[in-house]
């Protein structure tokens, strides 16, 4: 049962003594209710409210009574939507239901009684060996069938569903929908009686009958997700009841599930209760008329005469033959003759005539003198059209005369006016917005004089007191939005109406320019130099007319007042120009503008070739075909260097040379530190550089310039600060190397020296550019910047963003505008916007892959493996994973932001427990399919001769993974976060060379910066979000330097998250892919609601 112990660990203590102040009046609830799941229990009430806020809050929670938990809450109090936790009146909801449990409809005392942990085990432990209980044999396959009925009562509108099951034996009325829905998801066997047990899943259906239960999953989820799964009013397991009670029995369909439904039984016959006596909101009778119908498309046998009966008068004569007739928001259906008709778009356009008149239970219709005119104008020409129904000469006579419409505007003293005459041959007749009672002796168009009156209220303000004609209706010219309706929009259609008349004021409200803009690019002593002219428009005028563009909008009004038509005008390359390179009004106005150089790469993609000089194209065409000659080797690297070295060491130089950073951002293996080396040995004598990178990366930088550059000064700025500052400040040192960590503590002894060079290696230790790392970086002062890292873009785009604030400040503007002008777009899939992104930063970033440049690297083989997960590690698995979906599910977006971390901590869990239950339960004593699988793949590759590397984000599952290599007697490795720098390079070194034959790593420790070419097997025990982190770590083994090919095995648990998390990393990395070629991936917090509902399948 839940105690008041598991309330009080939920809040803090005053939040504890409000609600237990609040439970301790019985009189402050009402509407209690519970209802019980499989393990949990929902309970619900009305909780007074002291606040004067509301007369009541409606307030939920969800618990574990076995296990006394509270899992769940919910209230629309002002306090649960602004803090976290439980607030005091869902603890007091808890309180009560603790002391009066009695109190709460549906409450159950047996349900209290929860089977002993022991018994519960032994249960789930031996159900796999139970046989199905039933009270027959199961159904053999394609033998079910559900046959529906429906319910209406033609009186209220309303219709429902109810459902008959049946097999070969017999069948039941189907008694609660959504346990039904339920079971079809689980694919349960159901015993419904001695008659019927059944398998609930596709095979056991006829195709027909299946198609109706995927409609019926549909709807019954539908309603779980938007009635959040109220315990009271009118919705129960998401499926409606009538009359509030949780019967669950039946449907009410909304409009477009009757569409539908209707649908699925076209051609066939359905089964439909006409009910007389029903009203709403009572207990109805279950009297009625049962019927037969065979649904198809068709109209039904509606004849209207209409016959003068003297004096003016008329009567509608219908055709014999009774007809059903209900409408949903699309179509119309009727019912006649034993037949459910699917009707024609001409009886849907008389659907109130034929459901107010028609099938009217007034035995005579007649039509009086008075009203024959209004039917004769209105009613009769429909009837005409659509039912070919003939009148009398006398009521002919009375429909009207054709009208001609003209519309008058005019502009007067800041106001658009306008003014509607209705033309009767020689006689005018003046309109006003309410008709006034003249002109009686006319047989006037009423139709097409309300039309006009529409249509004026469209756009304009009706002055229904008014005297003068011209001012019936007016609007403000001030109002550019309601003027752009009117000019852009409700002029036309007034000329489709009728003769439009405007006054020469009025059209000075309307300007017919039409600007073409020229731009022209050159290059002057490294600036870039843009022109710009318009034609038919002052460059005044340019910058405000683009953003009007950039808005979407189909018009600008310019400084004079007028509205300018933009809709068809072609402003892509001007506002793309504008947004991208940052001009302001200021630089467009004077028709000259300066820009940096590096923005030179984003112009090009922009302009067309007519807009670029020869100096232009002549500059761009030097920086993308760099001449080999121009930069050449040290001689000591000369025979070193492999050709994709070189030509990066001339790509670095070209940038230094030009004043621009750039990102060398190759595949993992492929010697980015020796191509930095090699630009950093060319320039020697030009002034003292920085090396920047992890703590675990320093000494292997130490080492690569000893074997590559052995005569340059290195200094490793480590140990004590004491230390540090010596090391610092000696004199001849010409490269410094620090960890990230360091610099941002001794930060203020940098920012003085002005570098040759400063270069991040793996860069996205700064991608995040809120961190002090990050900002550290940034206040370096350099010649040259650069940036070494596999992965520019792992996570976010934000992150590519940092790393250029480093290395060219200005290339994409404040994050702010990065955000808005390209994050966003490109993340909702705008493909434009990450083309030009692609443009701006593409040339500052060389990016090469082993498959392409090391034909003679071995080949690398990936290979997933799925280990099925059973017994009791399946049992807990699915648990898990079913109680995060519907919490999920329930959520709204608000309580989605307030528990997005609780929500990504069970996902964790969920992870875990693909892996081995004992990471999430101590006292787990059932198996692993992974731990089982992962040894098979061990002890195979160790027959074979191979070493391995292992990877897991779980330093624990490492360790479960350790305890079954020992008590295999295989040795080992193991290296994680914990690993001390000087041991790293010990076990790296050891591993290499001797014959331990497997390595246990840590994938956010040991995934860069390790040469283990030693291995020819990777295995990742678990999938990470990022697939890039992966990619890197088995490049810690296929890299220059191995000989062998490289298996890499990826262990999946099938069906369950780890499987969809590989799904939704390929999704994921055509992102970065698309921007920079990196393949990147995803982060855990950027994942969306609908990301992680998809995960949990």
């Amino acid at each position: 049962m839940l105690t008041q112990s598991a309330l009080k660990k939920e809040v803090r203590p005053a939040v504890f003594e409000r609600g237990s102040m609040i439970a301790s009046s019985p009189k402050t609830f009402s509407a209690r209710a519970c209802r019980y799941r499989d393990k949990t229990t929902d309970v619900a009430a009305l909780v007074e409210s002291s606040s004067g806020y509301a007369e009541y809050y409606e307030t939920e929670i969800v618990v574990d009574e076995a296990a006394d938990r509270l899992l769940d809450y919910s209230c629309d109090c002002p306090a649960a939507h602004r803090f976290s936790g439980p607030c005091k009146h869902a603890i007091a909801l808890g309180l009560d239901y603790i002391e009066r449990p009695k109190l709460y409809e549906g409450h159950d005392e047996t349900k209290h009684v929860a089977t002993s942990a022991p018994v519960a085990n032994f249960l789930d432990r031996n159900q796999r060996n139970l046989p199905v209980v039933s009270a027959g044999p199961v159904e053999p396959p394609a033998t079910l069938q559900l046959k529906p009925t429906l319910v209406t009562s033609l009186a209220s509108g309303e219709m429902f569903v109810r459902f008959h099951i049946s097999g070969s034996r017999g069948g039941y009325v189907v008694k609660n929908l959504g346990d039904f829905v339920d079971d079809v998801r689980a694919a349960n066997v159901v015993n419904y009686g001695k008659k019927l047990t059944a398998v609930h899943d596709e095979t056991a259906f006829e195709p027909d009958s299946w198609n109706l239960v995927q409609w019926l999953v549909r709807a019954v989820q539908n309603r779980r997700s938007y009635a959040a799964e109220r315990v009271y009013g009118r919705y129960y397991g998401g499926v409606g009841a009538r009359s509030g009670a949780s019967t669950a029995r039946e449907l009410r369909l909304s409009a477009p599930e009757l569409d539908e439904f209707i649908a699925l039984h076209n051609g066939r016959s359905l089964d439909l209760l006409i009910e007389r006596d029903y009203e709403a909101g009572t207990s109805r009778a279950q009297a009625g008329e049962l019927r037969n119908f065979l649904v198809e498309e068709g109209d039904p046998d509606v004849q209207l005469e209409v016959k003068d009966t003297g004096d003016g008068t008329y009567e509608l004569v219908r055709s014999d033959g009774g007809l059903g007739f209900f409408v949903s928001e699309q179509h119309a259906y009727a019912l006649q003759n034993d037949k459910l008709l699917i009707c024609s778009p001409r009886i849907f356009e008389l659907k109130d005539f034929i459901q107010t008149v028609y099938c009217s239970s007034e035995s005579r219709l007649s039509l009086s003198a008075e009203d024959a005119p209004r039917f004769a104008a209105t009613v009769l020409p429909q009837l005409q059209k659509n039912l070919g129904t003939t009148a009398p000469a006398a009521l002919e006579a009375l429909k009207p005369v054709a009208c001609e419409l003209i519309f008058l505007l005019d502009h007067v003293n800041g106001l658009v006016t306008l003014a509607i005459t209705a033309c009767y041959g020689d006689k005018k007749v003046p309109l006003y917005p309410a008709r006034p009672d003249s002109e009686r002796d006319l047989r006037r168009d009423l139709v097409a004089e309300a039309s006009a009156r529409q249509l004026a209220s469209r756009y304009f303000v009706p002055n229904v007191a008014v005297v003068a004609h011209d001012a019936a209706w007016t609007l403000s010219s001030r109002d550019t939005e309601a003027l752009a309706r009117l000019v852009f929009s409700g002029l036309g259609r007034m000329r489709v109406a009728g003769e439009l008349h405007t006054t020469p004021a009025f059209d000075q409200l309307i300007s017919f320019a039409r600007p073409v803009i020229h731009w022209g690019a050159t290059v002057d002593s490294g600036l870039i130099r843009l022109s710009v002219s318009a034609d038919d428009l002052p460059l005044s005028e340019l910058y405000a007319l683009l953003a009007s563009y950039r808005k979407r909008k189909s018009y600008h009004r310019l400084r004079d007042g007028s509205l300018l038509d933009i809709s068809h005008l072609d402003l892509s390359e001007a506002a793309a120009l504008v947004d991208e390179l940052g001009i302001s009004a200021g630089q467009l106005g004077t028709g000259n503008v300066e820009l940096p150089s590096y923005k030179a790469f984003l112009l090009n993609s922009i302009l067309h070739e007519e807009d670029k000089d020869q100096s232009f194209d002549q500059w761009i065409e030097d920086f993308e075909n760099i001449n080999p000659a121009t930069y050449v080797a040290p001689a000591s690297l000369a025979q070193t260097l492999r050709p994709y070295q070189l030509r990066g060491f001339q790509w670095l130089s070209a940038l230094s040379d030009m004043g621009f950073g750039g990102i060398l951002a190759d595949e993992m293996g492929l010697g980015k530190t020796v191509q930095m080396i090699s630009l950093l040995l060319a320039r020697r004598g030009r002034g003292r550089s920085l090396v920047v990178c992890p703590a675990s990366l320093v000494y292997n930088w130490q080492e690569e310039f000893e074997k590559f550059a052995p005569d340059m000064d290195i200094a490793v700025v480590a140990g004590t600060a004491q230390q540090r500052f010596m090391q610092r400040h000696e004199m001849g040192h010409e490269v410094l190397i620090t960890s990230y960590d360091l610099l941002r503590r001794d930060i203020e002894d940098y920012v003085d020296e002005t570098f040759q060079c400063v270069i991040l290696d793996e860069a996205q230790y700064v991608k995040n550019h809120q961190t002090l790392a990050a900002r550290a970086v940034k206040t370096l002062k350099a010649r040259h910047r650069f940036a070494l890292t596999g992965t520019p873009v792992e996570n976010r785009l934000s992150e590519l963003w940092s790393i250029f604030d480093f290395l060219m400040p200005g290339l994409l503007g404040s994050y702010e505008r990065f955000r808005e002008r390209y994050e966003q777009p490109i993340v909702a899939g705008d493909e434009e916007i990450a083309a030009r992104l692609k443009a701006a930063v593409g040339p500052f970033i060389l990016r090469r892959l082993k498959r392409e440049v090391l034909l003679d690297l071995p080949d690398k083989l990936e290979t997933p493996i799925f280990a099925r997960m059973e017994d009791e590690q399946s049992k807990l698995y699915h648990a898990h994973e079913q109680a995060l979906r519907l919490s999920l599910e329930k959520q709204s977006d608000a309580g989605w932001n307030k528990k997005k971390m609780q929500i990504l901590t069970e996902l964790m869990r969920l992870r875990q427990l693909c892996c081995d239950p004992r990471l999430v339960y101590d006292d787990y004593r059932g198996g692993s399919c992974k731990i089982d699988m992962i040894w098979d793949l061990i002890s195979t590759s160790i027959d074979a001769g191979a070493k391995l590397l292992v990877f897991s984000q779980f330093t624990s599952f490492l360790s479960l993974i350790a305890d079954k290599l020992d008590k295999e007697q295989v040795s080992f490795f193991e290296l994680t976060g914990s690993t001390p720098k000087d041991e790293r390079i010990r076990l790296v070194g050891e591993f290499n060379r001797d014959d331990t034959p497997v390595f246990l790593i840590s994938l956010r420790a040991g995934g860069t910066g390790l040469n283990l070419v030693g291995a020819q097997v990777v295995i990742h025990a678990d999938p990470w979000w990022n697939v890039a982190a992966e990619d890197q770590a088995t490049d810690r083994a296929h890299r220059i330097g191995q000989r062998s090919d490289v298996t890499v095995y990826k262990v999946i648990c099938k069906g369950t998250i780890e499987e969809r998390i590989v799904a939704l990393q390929a999704k994921k990395a055509d992102l970065a892919d698309a921007i920079v070629g990196t393949g990147g991936g995803m982060g855990l917090a950027s994942l969306a609601r609908e990301d992680l509902i998809d995960l949990l399948g």
